[in-house]
């Protein structure tokens, strides 16, 4: 059961910091999006097997910046097959009434390489304004865009029933870790 937290905490984390948008498709092949939360103070880590973006970039004019990322909120994985059921559970997830969790990016600030973007992730069908800074890299053709946040699980009702709900068992930050790859054109 603790395991099964971790993985609703990883795929909220995920789903808040993806960022991708409306012309190129992210390669998910060599993309990530990793979501990080505390149980019982330690750190537990998962990533989302199932995912798709499209991004809009150019690295020119990084404010006309447009995305879209939709995380297959199922596809949660904490390396055990009863923890990730448990985390596409009702208490979590519940995948099988949310099964997308959605980030689309609604600005784009600064220049270069370090940028910041703004946007809105759903999660459980509940909307919250994030922002987070992003690294972008071109080389071989493609961007790279990586970055790290922070959101809070139970603003999102992950977790928030039962005993779940006490942040002293599962912590309510959640770390998102991301890395995606789109064709640069």
């Amino acid at each position: 059961m603790n395991y099964s937290f971790a993985k609703a905490l990883t795929g909220l984390a995920f789903s808040v910091c993806s960022m991708s948008a409306l012309a190129a498709p992210i390669d998910v092949t060599q993309s990530e999006v990793k979501a990080t939360f505390k149980q019982f103070n330690v750190p537990v880590s998962g990533n989302f097997k199932k995912f798709t973006g499209d991004v809009q970039y150019d690295p020119a004019k990084p404010a006309d910046t447009k995305a879209t990322l939709g995380v297959d909120t199922a596809s949660y994985d904490l390396g055990d097959p009863e923890y990730n059921k448990e985390v596409a559970g009702k208490d979590w997830f519940d995948s099988k009434n949310h099964p997308k969790a959605t980030f689309v990016i609604t600005g784009v600030t600064g220049s270069g390489n370090n940028l910041q973007a703004t946007g809105d992730l759903t999660i459980r069908g509940i909307k919250k304004p994030l922002k987070f800074p992003v690294k972008v890299q071109t080389a071989g053709g493609k961007h790279t865009f990586t970055g790290k946040t922070q959101i809070k699980r139970l603003e999102y009702k992950v977790g928030a029933d039962g005993e779940w709900g006490d942040t002293s068992l599962v912590a309510d930050e959640v770390v998102i870790d991301f890395k995606l790859v789109m064709p640069a054109k």
